[in-house]
Protein backbone atom coordinates (compact mmCIF):
# COMPACT_ATOMS: atom_id res chain seq x y z
CA UNK A 1 0.00 0.00 0.00
CA UNK A 2 1.47 3.65 -0.91
CA UNK A 3 0.71 6.35 1.55
CA UNK A 4 -0.60 9.85 0.16
CA UNK A 5 0.88 12.69 1.41
CA UNK A 6 -1.15 15.64 2.33
CA UNK A 7 -0.11 19.04 0.93
CA UNK A 8 -0.45 20.05 4.35
CA UNK A 9 2.58 18.19 5.07
CA UNK A 10 5.23 20.02 3.31
CA UNK A 11 5.07 22.83 5.41
CA UNK A 12 4.32 26.74 4.87
CA UNK A 13 5.64 28.09 1.62
CA UNK A 14 9.37 29.94 1.59
CA UNK A 15 9.57 33.63 0.86
CA UNK A 16 12.03 33.08 -1.99
CA UNK A 17 14.01 36.29 -2.47
CA UNK A 18 16.77 36.64 -5.24
CA UNK A 19 19.71 39.14 -5.41
CA UNK A 20 20.51 39.79 -9.82
CA UNK A 21 23.77 41.70 -10.06
CA UNK A 22 27.76 41.51 -11.30
CA UNK A 23 30.66 40.32 -8.87
CA UNK A 24 29.47 42.36 -5.62
CA UNK A 25 26.67 40.00 -5.33
CA UNK A 26 28.10 37.26 -6.38
CA UNK A 27 30.96 37.95 -3.17
CA UNK A 28 27.92 38.97 -1.39
CA UNK A 29 26.58 35.05 -1.53
CA UNK A 30 30.05 33.64 -1.80
CA UNK A 31 31.96 35.20 1.01
CA UNK A 32 31.16 34.69 4.87
CA UNK A 33 31.23 38.38 5.15
CA UNK A 34 29.12 38.56 2.19
CA UNK A 35 25.79 40.43 2.21
CA UNK A 36 23.88 37.67 1.18
CA UNK A 37 25.71 35.19 3.96
CA UNK A 38 25.10 37.95 6.60
CA UNK A 39 21.25 37.81 5.34
CA UNK A 40 21.06 34.02 5.57
CA UNK A 41 22.64 34.19 9.47
CA UNK A 42 19.75 36.69 10.47
CA UNK A 43 17.17 35.30 8.55
CA UNK A 44 14.85 31.73 9.79
CA UNK A 45 15.62 29.31 6.90
CA UNK A 46 12.57 27.85 7.35
CA UNK A 47 10.40 30.80 6.33
CA UNK A 48 13.16 32.41 3.57
CA UNK A 49 15.56 31.16 0.53
CA UNK A 50 17.96 33.09 -0.54
CA UNK A 51 19.24 32.97 -3.87
CA UNK A 52 22.77 34.43 -5.62
CA UNK A 53 22.37 35.49 -9.06
CA UNK A 54 25.40 37.74 -9.30
CA UNK A 55 28.15 37.05 -11.96
CA UNK A 56 31.44 38.62 -11.86
CA UNK A 57 31.95 41.55 -14.86
CA UNK A 58 28.07 41.34 -15.64
CA UNK A 59 26.68 44.62 -17.19
CA UNK A 60 23.20 45.13 -18.00
CA UNK A 61 23.29 43.56 -21.46
CA UNK A 62 24.40 40.47 -19.57
CA UNK A 63 21.25 40.32 -17.57
CA UNK A 64 19.34 41.07 -20.22
CA UNK A 65 20.61 37.54 -21.40
CA UNK A 66 19.92 35.73 -18.33
CA UNK A 67 17.22 37.20 -16.30
CA UNK A 68 14.56 34.99 -17.80
CA UNK A 69 16.02 31.70 -16.54
CA UNK A 70 17.86 33.46 -13.33
CA UNK A 71 14.91 34.97 -12.08
CA UNK A 72 11.60 34.36 -14.13
CA UNK A 73 12.21 30.39 -14.35
CA UNK A 74 12.44 30.70 -10.34
CA UNK A 75 9.41 32.37 -9.83
CA UNK A 76 11.02 34.24 -6.71
CA UNK A 77 8.48 36.24 -4.21
CA UNK A 78 11.11 39.34 -4.38
CA UNK A 79 13.75 40.11 -6.33
CA UNK A 80 17.15 42.69 -6.10
CA UNK A 81 18.55 44.16 -8.88
CA UNK A 82 21.81 45.96 -8.49
CA UNK A 83 24.06 46.32 -11.58
CA UNK A 84 25.35 49.36 -12.36
CA UNK A 85 29.06 49.63 -11.54
CA UNK A 86 30.44 47.95 -14.17
CA UNK A 87 28.35 49.90 -17.18
CA UNK A 88 30.39 52.53 -15.68
CA UNK A 89 33.58 51.02 -14.57
CA UNK A 90 34.44 49.23 -18.15
CA UNK A 91 33.35 52.19 -20.56
CA UNK A 92 36.46 53.91 -18.73
CA UNK A 93 38.89 50.64 -18.89
CA UNK A 94 38.10 49.09 -21.43
CA UNK A 95 35.45 51.09 -24.12
CA UNK A 96 33.28 47.96 -23.35
CA UNK A 97 30.92 49.72 -20.67
CA UNK A 98 27.18 51.09 -21.34
CA UNK A 99 25.61 54.13 -22.73
CA UNK A 100 23.04 55.48 -20.17
CA UNK A 101 20.41 55.03 -23.05
CA UNK A 102 21.59 51.20 -23.27
CA UNK A 103 21.44 51.04 -19.24
CA UNK A 104 17.75 52.42 -19.36
CA UNK A 105 16.61 50.49 -22.18
CA UNK A 106 17.91 47.36 -20.64
CA UNK A 107 16.89 47.81 -17.06
CA UNK A 108 13.46 48.89 -17.96
CA UNK A 109 12.74 45.61 -19.84
CA UNK A 110 13.77 43.57 -16.92
CA UNK A 111 11.77 45.58 -14.76
CA UNK A 112 9.06 45.41 -16.77
CA UNK A 113 9.07 41.66 -16.69
CA UNK A 114 9.67 40.96 -13.78
CA UNK A 115 6.70 42.70 -12.67
CA UNK A 116 4.19 41.46 -14.74
CA UNK A 117 5.37 38.00 -13.40
CA UNK A 118 4.15 39.21 -10.32
CA UNK A 119 6.88 39.56 -8.13
CA UNK A 120 8.28 42.34 -6.15
CA UNK A 121 11.07 44.17 -7.03
CA UNK A 122 13.76 46.19 -5.01
CA UNK A 123 16.07 48.52 -7.47
CA UNK A 124 19.44 49.43 -6.26
CA UNK A 125 21.59 52.26 -7.37
CA UNK A 126 25.21 51.71 -7.84
CA UNK A 127 27.63 52.13 -5.54
CA UNK A 128 31.40 54.21 -6.08
CA UNK A 129 33.94 53.44 -7.88
CA UNK A 130 36.51 54.83 -5.58
CA UNK A 131 35.95 56.13 -1.89
CA UNK A 132 38.21 59.34 -1.97
CA UNK A 133 37.84 62.74 -4.19
CA UNK A 134 40.75 63.11 -6.57
CA UNK A 135 42.72 60.76 -8.53
CA UNK A 136 42.69 56.13 -8.25
CA UNK A 137 44.06 53.05 -9.11
CA UNK A 138 41.81 49.55 -9.67
CA UNK A 139 43.58 47.34 -10.70
CA UNK A 140 46.61 48.90 -11.80
CA UNK A 141 44.67 51.23 -13.91
CA UNK A 142 45.58 54.65 -12.66
CA UNK A 143 42.57 57.22 -13.25
CA UNK A 144 43.28 60.66 -12.74
CA UNK A 145 40.82 63.64 -11.19
CA UNK A 146 38.81 64.43 -14.67
CA UNK A 147 38.37 60.92 -15.29
CA UNK A 148 37.44 60.06 -11.66
CA UNK A 149 34.90 63.57 -11.74
CA UNK A 150 33.48 62.23 -15.17
CA UNK A 151 32.99 58.48 -13.35
CA UNK A 152 31.24 59.68 -10.50
CA UNK A 153 29.04 61.96 -12.77
CA UNK A 154 28.20 58.69 -14.67
CA UNK A 155 27.49 57.10 -11.68
CA UNK A 156 25.05 59.68 -10.54
CA UNK A 157 23.31 59.78 -13.90
CA UNK A 158 22.62 55.96 -13.36
CA UNK A 159 21.47 56.39 -10.15
CA UNK A 160 18.83 59.06 -11.44
CA UNK A 161 17.79 56.53 -13.76
CA UNK A 162 17.01 54.00 -11.70
CA UNK A 163 15.33 55.98 -9.35
CA UNK A 164 13.12 57.32 -12.19
CA UNK A 165 12.30 53.67 -13.54
CA UNK A 166 11.49 52.97 -9.76
CA UNK A 167 9.32 55.57 -9.42
CA UNK A 168 7.58 54.08 -13.15
CA UNK A 169 7.24 51.22 -12.63
CA UNK A 170 5.78 51.62 -9.10
CA UNK A 171 8.77 49.39 -7.68
CA UNK A 172 10.56 49.48 -4.04
CA UNK A 173 13.82 51.54 -4.21
CA UNK A 174 16.87 51.64 -2.45
CA UNK A 175 19.53 54.43 -2.74
CA UNK A 176 23.24 52.56 -1.90
CA UNK A 177 25.10 55.40 -3.54
CA UNK A 178 23.51 57.79 -1.62
CA UNK A 179 23.72 55.47 1.75
CA UNK A 180 27.25 55.04 0.79
CA UNK A 181 28.65 58.35 -0.17
CA UNK A 182 26.97 60.26 2.85
CA UNK A 183 28.98 56.89 5.10
CA UNK A 184 32.02 57.71 3.50
CA UNK A 185 32.10 61.79 3.67
CA UNK A 186 31.67 61.00 7.39
CA UNK A 187 34.40 58.03 8.10
CA UNK A 188 36.96 59.13 5.10
CA UNK A 189 38.80 61.69 6.77
CA UNK A 190 42.08 60.76 5.19
CA UNK A 191 40.19 60.77 1.98
CA UNK A 192 41.39 57.19 1.23
CA UNK A 193 40.53 55.17 -2.28
CA UNK A 194 39.30 52.46 -0.08
CA UNK A 195 39.13 50.78 3.03
CA UNK A 196 35.83 52.37 4.14
CA UNK A 197 33.47 50.20 2.86
CA UNK A 198 35.03 48.63 -0.26
CA UNK A 199 38.32 46.43 0.17
CA UNK A 200 39.55 48.14 -3.09
CA UNK A 201 37.58 50.86 -4.26
CA UNK A 202 34.70 48.41 -5.81
CA UNK A 203 34.16 45.41 -4.24
CA UNK A 204 32.79 45.47 -0.72
CA UNK A 205 34.57 45.11 2.81
CA UNK A 206 32.89 43.55 5.99
CA UNK A 207 31.68 46.82 6.94
CA UNK A 208 29.92 47.23 3.03
CA UNK A 209 28.31 44.06 3.37
CA UNK A 210 26.61 44.74 6.63
CA UNK A 211 25.48 48.43 5.86
CA UNK A 212 23.44 46.88 2.57
CA UNK A 213 22.55 43.69 4.40
CA UNK A 214 20.80 45.73 7.09
CA UNK A 215 19.17 48.18 4.52
CA UNK A 216 17.87 44.66 2.29
CA UNK A 217 16.74 42.99 5.43
CA UNK A 218 14.39 45.98 6.07
CA UNK A 219 12.47 44.99 2.36
CA UNK A 220 12.40 40.98 3.09
CA UNK A 221 10.55 41.61 6.37
CA UNK A 222 7.92 43.68 5.02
Amino acid sequence: MFLTLSCNNMGPKKTKVIFLGDSITQQGADLDIGFISLLKNNLNQSDFELVGKGISGNKISDLLVRYETDVLDLNPDLVFIYIGINDVWHKYDFGTGSDIDIYEKGLREIISDISSSGSRIVLCTPTVIGENTGDFELGNKFKDVETMDNMNRDLDLFSEVVEKLSNEYSTEFLDLRKIFMDYISVNNPNNNSSGVLTYDGVHLNEQGNKIIANEMIKFIQK
